[in-house]
């Protein structure tokens, strides 16, 4: 290791696929400072070499803007996997137990006052529609362009735009049960 080089390691949490290791990795490498980055999303484990330009806020700002935690790990600490929590405290189910509410109350709206529900619909896709599109608008800001999010965000105006909103909203729904699946698997 050269002079002024640190090595860091971090928890990362809200992290759990391969694509999501690639984002972290991509958005950190052009990070000015940092010169080595290795991310597990098995051990949900963040290892990096920067120098004195990087501190613990770039990093934990940089993933923030991704949509992920970090919390440093002590050079000496092993690096398993924390006790998993009960999986309806994790963002990603409360974002898709809140979309699914949204889409079953504006189903209902739909029935029961027709004129609306095409706005009702729209409300409901945007619940879940606003922090899928805010990590895709992150993804690519730190070089990750053609991102799942950026997929789903670009699909769902789509359908919008033409029209389908219920497909939109139910679309949107099923993307983040099957990302917090993912994240359970």
């Amino acid at each position: 290791m050269s002079e002024g080089v640190t090595q860091a390691r971090y928890r990362v949490t809200g992290m759990d696929c391969g694509a999501c290791a690639s984002k972290i990795d991509t958005a950190l490498r052009r990070v000015p400072g940092v010169s080595e980055v290795a991310v597990s999303f098995q051990s949900g484990v963040l290892s990096l070499a920067h120098d004195e330009r990087v501190d613990e806020a770039a990093v934990t700002k940089t993933l923030s803007k991704l949509g992920f935690g970090a919390t440093p790990l002590a050079a000496d600490s092993v690096a398993e996997r924390p006790a998993d929590t009960a999986w309806w405290k994790s963002a990603k189910a409360r974002a898709t137990l809140l979309c699914g509410l949204a889409v079953a109350v504006a189903y209902g709206v739909g029935q029961l006052f027709p004129p609306i529900e095409r706005y009702a619909f729209i409300a409901a896709l945007l619940v879940g529609l606003i922090p899928v599109a805010r990590r895709a608008f992150a993804a690519a800001r730190m070089g990750s362009p053609f991102s799942i999010e950026m997929l789903m965000t670009v699909a769902a105006v789509g359908a919008v735009i033409i029209g389908a909103t219920e497909e939109a909203a139910a679309g949107v729904l099923f993307f983040l049960v099957g990302a917090m699946l993912g994240g359970l698997a």
